[in-house]
């Protein structure tokens, strides 16, 4: 089972242009205040994140930030959505909004820059 199973992840949408994936904050991904871990948070977004990064090209994170904006009760549904704001040839960065629902407000900002190091192949 991979992290993001093992969390309970659902991959909404997955596009070079857009990708979605979904959490629901259990009581397990709760912190010491009763609102969603930021651990979780960082992990929804990570995960949209390495799969929009890795549509086209072996990627490899380089660099990653995330902004806390609002906070995440349990039962939330987190959606963190995916865009691409520059893609070369040897580096790409992303941005992620993790929102709540979703076509919620917006809960945390991610931006992360991967090395791009190799064309994928499609199979067949």
């Amino acid at each position: 089972m991979t992290y993001a199973a093992a969390l309970g992840m659902t991959v909404l949408e997955a596009t070079p242009e857009r990708t979605r994936v979904a959490v629901t904050v259990g009581s397990t991904g709760l912190n010491m205040h009763g609102t969603a871990h930021g651990g979780l948070i960082f992990s929804v977004a990570d995960e949209a994140f390495a799969i929009i990064s890795n549509q086209h090209a072996q990627a490899v994170a380089v660099e990653t930030h995330l902004s806390f904006f609002r906070a995440v009760r349990e039962g939330d549904l987190l959606v963190a959505v995916a865009t691409p704001e520059r893609v070369g040839r040897t580096l790409a960065t992303y941005r992620v909004e993790v929102r709540r629902g979703a076509e919620g407000e917006v809960v945390a900002l991610f931006l992360g820059t991967v090395s791009r190091r190799e064309t994928v192949h499609p199979a067949g």
